[in-house]
């Protein structure tokens, strides 16, 4: 059995990467054909900065500029649309072993379909374990390369954006008129810590601010620190207030350049590592239930795809001849909705249900559809 084993696990894994390569290079044909002037143009750009005799950029340079740019989006690919090619190539896979009379075979030697299909779930385990390698890994080093957008091309760098105003765990207000995520340094910072009232207690003027990893503080440049102060020094509520400066060298704020990158784009914290969705619900500048979400949601996307293999495995692992045609029209039709209700719950947070149970909800419903498809299996 252990031949058999393998060359099931084999095919499996072999169709998987077929269609993995062929949805990937269809994804990504798509958009070269319709940004392929941007990818021209950018191609020129740097061809003239190196030589200004240049009369353009050749085919090749193009080329290393669409594969530099694209190159890494196969690891979000991978982690996007895994559990749907595995579907698919547990389909071909089935469905060739029950045209060629190999699933027929097997139970003339004494072999359940069960048995049979088992090679096919280890190797769902497998991807599902170079899943959680990848997003553990190979995203979160490559995450500033996937936030490039095709207007990002030349410098190879994502654009600078500003911070119109950010509060902090401690209640600061924070503004920036930019923010370069490349040298993780804010640009104009104007800051404002409130008193429990709301009445303006200190604010801070900075020409720039460098993040410090080692001090866990923005290091200012040319900081200066104001409180409101009476003529004689003793601090006023008023609302036009007189400030006394002093130097700032530093601002301690959780407020880091992951929060800030969280809060401008929202498919960030998928590039996360666990680690660092655990640093980030350390303070609360981002919404601790929102990272759980994204936390234990990895694993339970993982599950509702274990889930909806073992679902989808019987429509096409048959002891008797059928249509396969038909077999593929009911498996869409009954995993699909199954799929769509377990994505939305994996996604759209519930009101007074808890961001964990939320997540962990699709897997508890679809648990027993597993195991009664896997029942209802004629072997």
């Amino acid at each position: 059995m252990r031949i058999v084993d393998r060359h099931i696990l084999a095919r499996f894994l072999g169709n998987f990467a077929l269609l993995f390569a062929l949805l990937f290079v269809f994804a990504i044909s798509i958009d070269i054909i319709i940004q392929w002037d941007k990818f021209v143009d950018a191609a020129n750009r740097m061809a003239a900065v190196k030589d200004v005799a240049s009369k353009g950029a050749s085919t090749l340079e193009v080329l290393a500029l669409i594969l530099s740019f694209h190159g890494p989006r196969v690891f979000q690919f991978y982690q996007f649309m895994m559990p749907l090619v595995a579907m698919g190539a547990m389909g071909f896979t089935a469905s060739a072993m029950h045209r060629n009379r190999e699933f027929t075979a097997l139970l003339a030697s004494g072999i359940s379909l069960r048995r049979a299909v088992l090679p096919i779930v280890v190797g769902m385990l497998l991807l599902c374990g170079l899943q959680i390698a990848n997003q553990e890994f190979a995203i979160p080093r490559l995450a500033p390369r996937l936030l490039l957008d095709h207007s990002d091309l030349q410098n190879g760098v994502a654009r600078t954006w500003s911070i119109p105003l950010a509060t902090d765990s401690s209640g600061r207000l924070i503004h920036a008129s930019s923010y370069d995520p490349t040298t993780e340094t804010l640009s104009g910072v104007y800051v404002v810590e409130r008193t429990p009232d709301g009445a303006v207690a200190r604010r801070i003027e900075a020409k720039s601010a460098k993040w410090s990893s080692e001090q866990g503080a923005w290091i200012l440049k040319d900081g200066r620190a104001g409180a409101p102060t009476k003529p004689g020094g003793e601090p006023t509520g008023e609302r036009t207030p007189v400030f006394v400066d002093s130097p700032l060298a530093t601002l301690d704020s959780d407020l880091d350049p992951k929060a800030l990158q969280l809060r401008q784009h929202a498919m960030f914290a998928h590039m996360l590592s666990l680690r660092e969705i655990a640093q980030l619900a350390e303070g609360s500048a981002v919404d601790p239930g929102a990272l759980r979400r994204f936390a234990v949601g990895r694993f339970s996307a993982l599950a509702v795809a274990i889930c909806m293999l073992l679902i989808s495995i019987p429509f096409f692992a048959l002891r008797e001849p059928a249509n396969l045609l038909a077999q593929s029209v009911k498996c869409a039709a009954f995993g699909l909705p199954l799929l769509l209700m377990a994505m939305v719950l994996l996604s759209v947070p519930l009101e007074r249900v808890p961001p964990t149970v939320g997540v962990i909800l699709p897997v508890a419903c679809l648990l027993p559809v597993a195991a009664w498809r896997l029942a209802v299996i004629k072997t």
